[in-house]
């Protein structure tokens, strides 16, 4: 969460366009096409200085890191120090738009937000330009021109820079051209635009607090596994009879645990084998685009053959940097075949006693997960957990009939925690073409009026945007 004035928005990504759009039909009667130096002042921003001078002033200073599509991150808002008469040409008033003027990413480059006076006496960074509209020109509607031509990518199109840092610079933005209406129509435009487009972020919002409860949801189904309260319609409230859970019993007991394989010395010729790491194993998911493989030498295969894995067998993390990816586990499904797994890794072979998708529901569910992690202890540069408290970590283990109810309740919950993903993602993915709709709509005159519903070469001419290339995935529980 973000602490400053305005919250920050996820990035929102631009969409190419090569089509026809509103904004190349003629124009309403009464608009025109203006250059943005004739209707307001561009100024570059200065430089971070640190030299202090007489008279020097410290002033807040806004950078490229601190804008968003649309939004303003003020968590953390850096310090300079400028002269009286720098001060005055950097300063920000509320009603001045600032514009992203480099980036690695061309996609983020231009990207416009309104000021509305958050901090006093704050100046801007040689990263952005301020555009400070005229008398006439209402900030919000030149604020909406500029943010169209950013999300449809025009203004990193039209970048320049040799490294992987590109500039827009001020100069194409005073010669960049954008539809004018005359004021009273700036108005009611941005006024309409404000209102659909806040409607949209709300919506946004919305999209992005649902989707980012969809792991909470699965973790609380997890636990629900451990604790045996898990059924097909949701979770049973009150005491679990015992045979529901089963006994605790430390992992050891129920299944064999044998740590990796040290990273063989290459070898030319011998038995070439896959050789799975942490980055193979995520929580119930195993990545296998990208496996390392390894050449075993025909005297050492005997000396390796405790290492390879068979389907059911649940491979878990137990070295790694970052402690949320300690104990993280993925079950094997013998593909591909002869594979060997690193000893950042332990491999869990389950017993007759348990199920293995009941392991991997059971290993994977934060209750579990704390417990090995208030294992780990610190090596340099990593975190582990020793091969013996792995061992002694202790799940339910009960009745096999009782393991497949559970595991067939989760599926069923699975089933739908994925289809809601799915459903908000595609909502979401929605969002950058329907504001640019809005935002043509607007800048066309068609929602505000401008353009007579009886023109047949304005109004109905349709309103084409490119695919915008993604396709639907599955939700990713880890």
């Amino acid at each position: 969460m973000i602490d400053g004035a305005r919250r920050a928005a996820p990035g929102r990504p631009t969409m190419e366009s090569g089509n026809r759009l509103p904004l190349d039909l003629p124009l309403p009667p009464g608009w025109a096409r203006r250059r943005v130096g004739e209707i307001a002042t561009v100024q570059p921003g200065r430089g971070t200085s640190r030299s202090r001078v007489p008279g020097a002033l410290t002033r807040r200073q806004l950078r490229c890191s601190n804008l968003g599509w649309g939004v303003l991150d003020l968590a953390k808002v850096a310090t300079t120090e400028l002269t009286r008469e720098q001060a005055r040409r950097y300063a920000l008033l509320p009603g001045d738009i600032l514009l992203a003027e480099a980036s690695g990413s061309v996609e983020r480059i231009g990207r416009p937000v309104l000021w509305n006076g958050e901090i006093e006496d704050c100046s801007f960074h040689s990263g952005l330009i301020r555009v400070r509209s005229v008398p006439g020109v209402d900030p919000r509607y030149l604020c909406h021109a500029l943010s169209y031509d950013a999300l449809r990518g025009e203004f990193g199109r039209r970048a320049r820079g040799v490294t992987g840092l590109k500039h827009l610079g001020s100069t194409a933005v005073r010669e960049w051209r954008v539809p004018v209406p005359p004021p009273a129509e700036q108005r009611r435009v941005a006024d309409a635009l404000d209102e659909l487009l806040g409607r949209l972020d709300a919506g946004e919002a919305a999209h992005d607090a649902a989707y980012q409860g969809l792991p909470r949801l699965w973790d609380s189904v997890l636990n629900a596994v451990v604790s045996g309260r898990l059924t097909g319609d949701g979770i049973t409230d009150g005491p679990v009879p015992g045979p529901a859970t089963g006994p605790l019993l430390p992992i050891a007991e129920v299944a064999e645990v044998t740590a990796g394989l040290r990273t063989p010395k290459a070898a030319d010729r011998g038995s070439a084998h896959p050789y799975l790491g942490v980055a193979n194993v995520a929580r119930e998911t195993l990545t296998l685009r990208d496996v390392r493989q390894v050449t075993i030498p025909e005297h050492a295969l005997d000396s390796v053959r405790r290492h390879l894995v068979e389907a059911g067998d649940l491979l878990v993390v137990r070295q790694n940097g970052s402690l949320e990816r300690i104990g993280q586990a993925a079950t094997w499904h013998g593909e591909p075949a002869g594979a060997l797994y690193q000893n950042h890794l332990v491999r869990i072979r389950p017993g007759r006693r348990l199920l293995p998708r009941f392991l991997e529901l059971v290993w994977n569910a934060p209750a579990t997960r704390r417990r090995l992690q208030d294992q780990v202890r610190a090596t340099t540069g990593s975190l582990s957990v020793r091969l013996e408290d792995i061992k002694a970590i202790t799940i339910p283990v009960p009745a096999l009939p009782i393991q497949d109810r559970l595991v067939r309740a989760a599926e069923v919950w699975k089933e739908h925690v994925s289809t809601t993903g799915a459903l908000v993602d595609d909502a979401r993915r929605s969002g950058p073409a329907l504001r640019l709709s809005i935002l043509a709509q607007g800048l066309s005159g068609r929602l505000t009026g401008s353009v007579a519903a009886d023109d047949p070469t304005r109004l109905n001419e349709p309103t084409r945007f490119p695919e915008t290339g993604y396709e639907q995935q599955e939700f990713d529980f880890r």
